[in-house]
């Protein structure tokens, strides 16, 4: 099964999600998970999602729509997001699915579309100040199905200090990149960290690498089915990810179990550089909120302008099977909301991340997402070639949400998972891995 980005893997998961919403109900004065608001004469509109940190975010929701004379009460519900495509899957076919779910963009999307489990959102919901990349991923057959949240990206961090402290120089090359960590690594220092069970992670990794070695032309003929990813620079996208492997951390195959062992070991100065995204450095802070360390893109390989990574992380989606009346109209009062600037405010405020809502910035309280959310203006790949790209969305039916797995596991980006670890173990070749891909795509590309 497919592992998803955007968030951290925890557990214990069932004890976890049925905790977090005891918690989020008695933090944010909400009825309890699947109750009704009608104690208080207020409709009560069930949101379920894989983030926990954003109940704060809901809360100042309800405040500002009853401020609006919108007379709702929001019962935010946080699942473990290892268990929470599985979890809402299952609800969703019950018919017992929360009133306002997130999805993960892209297929995940299209597969609530085209079962109707989700509705369309055309017509009462105006989506016209959304980025248009961000809002492909919420599309289907030309209709639009979900609210677009975050865009994530992809850096590259390094510790301050530790290079300091072993007179090394931040560098600015990809060449630079390997002769910093081999002097790290001579001086006894772990020069990079990875999880080897987070293959998910591997795998935005390799997309982060090939941002900065594919130029937009290529991304483009692959997209349009003229070129594959045996393509030079994809081939070389994947040498280069290989070329880190001997500077990982010594027991990285099996690190990972936790979930967030890689930007808590970095946090705490057991390595100097880690390729991560934004939705980690909340993390990084809490281990350390003193913690001197910088981002930069990951440098090209070939000497090209470094470039960053992004994608759309998920979707604020309705129900469209919601029974009673007085929560319908509530609840798409609510998801009309996500697509205001004073949603992306307030999301951007309290997660830090970029919102794709056109006129929202990040606050100057997020340094790192300030400067990342200027790269996506300015120096981000554009098609994107991994992850929410076509090439990741394999077409579904109306049955695929019940006879499928929760996680796809058709697209590119389970494709790189999938080479991610025997590239660093050197099993395979960049050639063998980008031939494996190929294959898996066929959907895609048509069959040799």
């Amino acid at each position: 099964m497919t592992s998803t980005p955007g968030a951290r893997r925890r557990s214990p998961r069932t004890t976890a999600a049925l905790l977090s919403c005891a918690v989020t109900a008695a933090t944010l004065g909400l009825a309890g998970c699947g109750t009704s608001g009608a104690s208080s004469g207020e409709p009560t509109v069930t949101v379920w999602s894989w983030r926990s940190q954003d109940a704060p975010m809901w809360q100042t929701v309800q405040n500002d729509l009853n401020k609006q004379g919108v007379n709702v009460r929001i019962n935010f519900r946080a699942i473990s997001a290892t268990s929470y495509d599985s979890v809402l899957q299952t609800a969703m076919n019950g018919g017992a699915g929360p009133d306002i779910f997130y999805d993960r963009a892209g297929e995940g999307t299209m597969k609530y579309a085209a079962a109707k489990l989700a509705a369309p959102l055309d017509g009462s919901v105006d989506t016209s100040t959304i980025s248009k990349t961000a809002l492909a991923a919420a599309q289907y057959q030309g209709k639009t199905y979900g609210v677009p949240f975050a865009v994530q990206t992809m850096e590259l961090y390094y510790n301050t200090k530790l290079l300091s402290d072993n007179g090394v120089a931040v560098p600015q090359t990809w060449q630079q990149l390997m002769s910093a960590m081999g002097q790290l690594k001579s001086k006894g220092v772990t020069p990079m960290y990875a999880m080897g069970v987070q293959q998910w992670l591997l795998a935005l990794q390799i997309d982060a690498i090939g941002a900065s070695t594919l130029d937009d032309a290529t991304a483009q003929s692959i997209t349009a089915k003229q070129a594959n990813y045996a393509t030079p620079q994809f081939v070389n996208t994947l040498a280069s990810f290989q070329q880190l492997a001997p500077y990982l951390e010594q027991n990285w195959q099996a690190v990972g179990s936790a979930g967030n062992e890689q930007e808590t070991q970095f946090a705490l100065g057991k390595a100097a550089f880690i390729i991560d995204g934004g939705f980690d450095t909340a993390t990084i802070n809490q281990v350390d909120p003193a913690l001197k360390y910088g981002q930069m893109l990951v440098p090209s390989p070939d000497g090209k302008q470094a470039r960053e990574d992004w994608y759309t992380d998920g979707d604020i989606s309705l129900n469209a099977n919601i029974k009673s009346s007085a929560e319908a109209a509530a609840a798409k009062k609510v998801v009309a909301f996500t697509a205001t600037k004073a949603f992306g405010d307030a999301f951007t405020q309290i997660a830090g991340e970029i919102s794709p809502i056109q006129g929202v910035q990040v606050p100057s309280s997020y340094p790192l997402s300030v400067q990342a959310a200027q790269w996506y203006q300015t120096q981000s790949v554009n098609p994107v070639f991994g992850i929410r790209s076509p090439m990741d969305t394999p077409p579904v039916s109306p049955t695929d949400i019940k006879t499928k797995s929760a996680t796809t596991d058709q697209g590119i980006f389970t494709a790189e998972q999938n080479v991610a670890v025997p590239l660093l173990e050197n099993k395979i070749t960049p050639q063998q891995a980008a031939a494996q891909i190929d294959s898996q795509l066929a959907w895609y590309f048509g069959k040799k």
